[in-house]
């Protein structure tokens, strides 16, 4: 078998990357990784990469993506939606509890139309590994 994946990287195309850049980079305050022609690619907390191409196709069913935002605990969820509502970035759903996935979440649109969602897993709900991201990681 071979060896195990290094980190996880996930490739999404936009046609408007301005908007998408200044959305991730200026209100989300992720960190540009790297530039490559046509495509940026912005550090998610201390292990995970979400990449923009820009196509000038039309992205069919972009609502059908949900690139999901994990933090620590509700009140974090709750303090992100105040922030994004601040920034004028309306929900599409108040933060809730999702009980079917002892989550509490909150959904959002970015500018290609994807969806966005900040959740907190409840203490019994978090994935194994979970543990080691929280202990290392210095993100928001």
């Amino acid at each position: 078998m071979p060896k195990e994946p290094t980190y996880p990287m996930l490739f999404l195309r936009t046609n408007n990357m301005k908007e998408t850049r200044n959305f991730y980079e200026k209100i989300f305050k992720f960190p540009v990784a790297l530039e490559q022609s046509g495509c940026v690619i912005f550090q998610i907390g201390k292990y995970g990469y979400w990449g923009f191409c820009e196509t000038e196709n039309e992205i069919e069913k972009p609502e059908q993506v949900c690139l999901t935002i994990v933090v620590e605990a509700n009140e974090e969820v709750d303090e992100w939606n105040k922030y994004l509502q601040d920034h004028n970035i309306l929900s599409t759903r108040e933060p809730q509890e999702t009980a079917q996935y002892q989550i509490y979440n909150a959904f959002y649109k970015d500018p290609t139309g994807y969806t966005l969602e900040i959740q907190a897993f409840a203490e019994d709900g978090r994935p194994k590994g979970h543990e080691d991201f929280s202990n290392e990681c210095n993100c928001k």
